[in-house]
């Protein structure tokens, strides 16, 4: 990947996390009850946490291609690590909310 290429796909993706951002905010903001505020808080942040990231990632992999530094290597097995952690979050925090929030989404076992 050219180092314009990469430079153009980190500002796509710090841009669309910023707005996830700010769609989370809002939605604390507008939304009535506590339960949906929840929920799109935790569901905007988690995905613009997740798009800042993957550009740090994408940073990360083409400075390491350009230069070949260690220091980039670093950042990239310690942005992995994040990204699986932010992984297991969503994970733990779906399950979360759907055991709080009843009535309004499925179980996750079907109903025999």
């Amino acid at each position: 990947m050219s180092a314009f290429a990469a430079d153009i796909a980190i500002w796509l993706l710090l841009f669309a996390g910023f707005a996830f951002g700010i769609l989370g905010f809002f939605g604390l903001l507008i939304f009535p009850d506590i339960k949906s505020r929840m929920f799109t808080a935790s569901r905007a942040t988690l995905i613009a946490a997740g798009l800042v990231i993957i550009a740090v990632f994408v940073y990360g992999a083409s400075n390491f291609l350009e230069t070949g530094l260690q220091v980039y290597a670093q950042l990239l097995i310690h942005t992995t690590l994040l990204l699986a952690v932010l992984a297991i979050g969503t994970v733990i925090v779906t399950r979360i909310l759907r055991g709080r929030v009843t009535g309004v989404i499925p179980p996750l076992e079907p109903e025999a």
